[in-house]
């Protein structure tokens, strides 16, 4: 029994210990030097307008952060990219000895959503070898400034899907990777293009797959579904250093039943002189992503 006792002696003192020493690290932490550190790390990649607006230690061995943002300058405005109300960063393992390799997991909120994925970095001599992979869930688009801009509640709806990320140097637009993403069940509302404006739009399916290769993003597929209407994409952007002078080379699809041309009066005037054989009206968007222009 006495030797029982003495063992919840030195457990308790070593709990208490390790209590002190996370509250140290917590109060001592040198949370504007972690920021500064990743920022600059950051910039390295391209990402150039990047704000933290706090860091704190995670226990045990990872990092805590509270509103990332990255923008992008487009038209002489940054315009936000993409931004993480919380993201945490998890060591998951370090090679040993000499050697510059790590593995990390992270978590987030993203767009009323959360994204979950890891991060593989390796050098040791060699060219850099950076792969990042992540789950998206619940993902509210009506959230980010950029959709905002088609109008109030202009998407209403969640998506889902995952994304892959390979770089083999510093510069993002050389990188290899894959979006996918998937929803069901949304609105689409108040949708203003050029003074035309859209009726609401109920769609029961939307689906995309977009691929970074080449210093381009290829959309390879973009479909959204309703009951009585089809959009569809295709097509490339071609990367500039500049994002905003990247060159749009894309086709679009619209395809409309009889009863919802009723209600779009001079856009369906529009919709039926340029319709093939399947019912699409067929748009050519050239330009750049700052200046777009559709090629009649």
């Amino acid at each position: 029994m006495p030797s029982l006792h003495r063992s919840w002696i030195i457990v308790g003192y070593l709990c208490y210990a390790l209590g002190l020493f996370a509250l140290f690290a917590y109060l001592k932490f040198p949370g504007q030097q972690v920021r500064s550190f990743v920022v600059t790390a950051l910039h390295q990649f391209g990402l150039e307008q990047v704000r933290i607006e706090g860091v704190q230690p995670l226990l045990p061995l990872g990092l805590s952060f509270k509103g990332v943002t990255v923008a992008q300058d487009m038209g002489g405005e940054a315009r936000e990219l993409v931004r993480f109300s919380t993201l945490q960063v998890r060591l998951r393992s370090l090679r040993l000895p000499f050697t510059q390799s790590l593995r990390l997991g992270f978590e987030g909120a993203l767009y009323g959503g959360n994204v979950l994925g890891s991060i593989e970095w390796e050098q040791n001599g060699k060219p850099l070898s950076l792969g990042i992979r992540a789950d998206l869930r619940d993902i509210r688009p009506a959230s980010h400034p950029l959709v905002a801009l088609m109008g109030p509640q202009a998407f209403e709806g969640k998506l889902a899907g995952n994304m892959s990320l390979q770089l083999t140097d510093h510069r993002l637009r050389n990188g290899n990777g894959r979006l996918v993403i998937q929803g069901d069940k949304g609105n689409l509302s108040a949708i203003e293009v050029k003074g035309m404006r859209f009726p609401a739009l109920a769609y029961e399916h939307l689906t995309a797959e977009l691929i970074l290769q080449q210093q381009s993003i290829f959309v390879k597929d973009f479909s959204i579904r309703g009951g009585d209407w089809q959009f569809e994409a295709q097509g490339h952007i071609r990367l500039q250093e500049a994002l905003g002078q990247s060159l749009l080379d894309l086709t679009l699809r619209v395809r409309t039943s009889d009863t919802l041309d009723q209600q779009l009066g001079g856009i369906a005037i529009l919709l039926k002189q340029r319709r093939d054989r399947r019912g699409f009206a067929t748009f050519k968007i050239g330009g750049t992503l700052e200046n777009p222009s559709a090629m009649l």
